[in-house]
Parts: structure tokens; C-alpha cells; sequence
């Protein structure tokens, strides 16, 4: 039994501790800039603010797999810490999904600006709709409310998006060697 285990953790391909390190800073910065940056939004009890900037840089920067986990967990780690707990899992597949659809594309198309403009827009419809029918169907905050928001958090999209894109360019041109291909 126990050489089968060994045997199996020998072929497992493991995340590099730098790789770890990278998921820990950039969630912990999706949740600082998410928590620094609130607007509250009454009918929801949801609230705008910058940490879509730091999920698209993540996913934009470093790949579907970074946007996925920094945008999902950083962000439901914000919920969590601003009081907000009963928000956490949806955020978590909100935000997550927005990640990883956006670097996917983003990487999909060589980073090429159609294509990061193609994947925030399709990452951020994936976060605008899972809040929309989670708020709806699971919140039960009613269809004005919930379409209220969506309005609040297309704008955040835009936003978000515009500067998390331009910091990834920075970014990549400023120090190409720290764009890992983990992807």
C-alpha cells in the first residue's frame, strides 16, 4: 500500500512553492484593493469596487489557472472579511470564473488586444450573470435589484478590466521574465 502511494506521488505533478507564492500575494492584493475600494450597493447589500483590476491583471498577466484562484478566492476572502460571509460562495464562482475565462482567451489569442478585449468582456459577462441569477435564484433579492446590479457590475467590468489590461502591459513589457508559461 505504502509503496503505491509513494509510486503515485511520484509521477503527481506538484505547483511550484513560487507558483504558490504568486496565488498568495496576487489573492491577498484582490482582496486588499476589493476591500479598500468599496461602494456599497443598498438593494443587494453588495457593493462596487477595484478588485476586478487585480483579477484581469492576474489572469492577463499570469494565466487562466492565476486569474481563477487569486480572482475567486481573493475576492470571497473580501466578502468573508467585510461581513458580507452569506456573498462568499457565489463571489467565489463569480470572480473565479471571470479569471479564468479572461486568461484563457487572453492567452488563447497570444495576448493579442482583440483577444484580451474579447476575454475580459466574456470573463466579465461570466461574473455579471452568475451574480444576476445567484442574486435572483439564490439571495432572492428580486429581478430589480438584481438587474440593477448587473448594471453596477458592467461598469465595474469596464473598469476593472481597462486598468487590470493596461497594468498587464506594463507589466509584461517593463519585466518579461517574471511572465511565467505555467499555462
Amino acid at each position: 500500500m505504502l509503496v503505491q502511494y509513494i509510486s503515485v506521488l511520484k509521477k503527481a505533478k506538484f505547483v511550484s512553492p513560487k507558483v504558490v507564492a504568486l496565488y498568495g500575494v496576487l489573492g491577498a492584493l484582490t482582496a486588499a484593493i476589493t476591500m479598500s475600494t468599496v461602494v456599497p450597493f443598498a438593494p443587494t447589500k453588495g457593493y462596487f469596487n477595484l478588485g476586478d483590476a487585480v483579477v484581469f491583471f492576474s489572469a492577463l498577466t499570469f494565466g487562466w489557472r492565476t486569474g481563477a484562484i487569486c480572482g475567486g478566492f481573493g475576492s470571497a476572502a473580501a466578502d468573508i472579511l467585510l461581513g458580507s460571509g452569506y456573498f462568499a460562495p457565489l463571489t467565489l464562482v463569480a470572480k473565479g470564473s471571470e479569471g479564468l475565462v479572461a486568461g484563457f482567451i487572453g492567452r488563447l489569442g497570444g495576448g493579442k488586444r482583440l483577444a484580451v478585449v474579447v476575454g475580459i468582456v466574456a470573463g466579465g459577462a461570466c461574473m455579471v450573470a452568475t451574480y444576476f441569477f445567484g442574486e435572483l435564484l439564490l439571495l432572492d433579492v428580486g429581478l430589480g435589484a438584481a438587474l440593477l446590479e448587473s448594471a453596477g457590475n458592467a461598469i465595474q467590468v469596464a473598469v476593472g478590466g481597462t486598468l487590470g489590461s493596461l497594468l498587464s502591459i506594463a507589466v509584461k513589457k517593463s519585466y518579461p521574465s517574471i511572465v511565467s508559461s505555467q499555462e
